[in-house]
């Protein structure tokens, strides 16, 4: 996709971007020290797997991951502490997010099916809103 399409356009620009040729966006967010840890962690050693730790570790606002193999899990599990680890349908589970979102803990909703409960929609949507000077809350 970076060769298909985000190269030609930088290309294209009026003002065109130098890029370094051969340049690996994986290289760039994480070194080799980190990927050595994540995979004494548990984390198995194909790149698919290390592309998804990267947005993992990366990223600013909490990341979905389909993990069909559950092996990303297994990692997440090793690695966080304080993980609330919730199954749609269990009872009480909508209490469980509310409690560990309010609490700044990390949440894994597993198992989680073709259609979605529209409760989560504000939350999978990263829909927030600022109330004065409260932190952000999900409508």
């Amino acid at each position: 996709m970076i060769d298909e399409k985000w190269l030609p356009f930088l290309q294209s620009l009026s003002k065109p971007i130098p890029v370094t040729a051969g340049l690996d966006p994986l290289s760039l967010l994480t070194d080799s020290a980190s990927i050595a840890k994540w995979q004494n962690e548990g984390l198995p050693a194909d790149r698919v797997s290390t592309e998804n730790a990267t947005i993992l570790t990366n990223a600013q606002k909490w990341p979905l991951i389909i993990d069909p193999q559950e092996q990303g899990i297994k990692w997440i599990k090793q690695r966080e502490a304080e993980l609330r680890i919730v199954r749609l349908g269990q009872k009480g589970y909508l209490d469980t997010i509310e409690r560990a979102l309010s609490n700044g803990d990390c949440v894994l909703l597993e198992n989680l099916g073709e259609s979605i409960d529209p409760v989560l929609d504000n939350l999978l949507g990263r829909v927030t809103v600022k109330k004065g000077r409260a932190p952000c809350t999900l409508r």
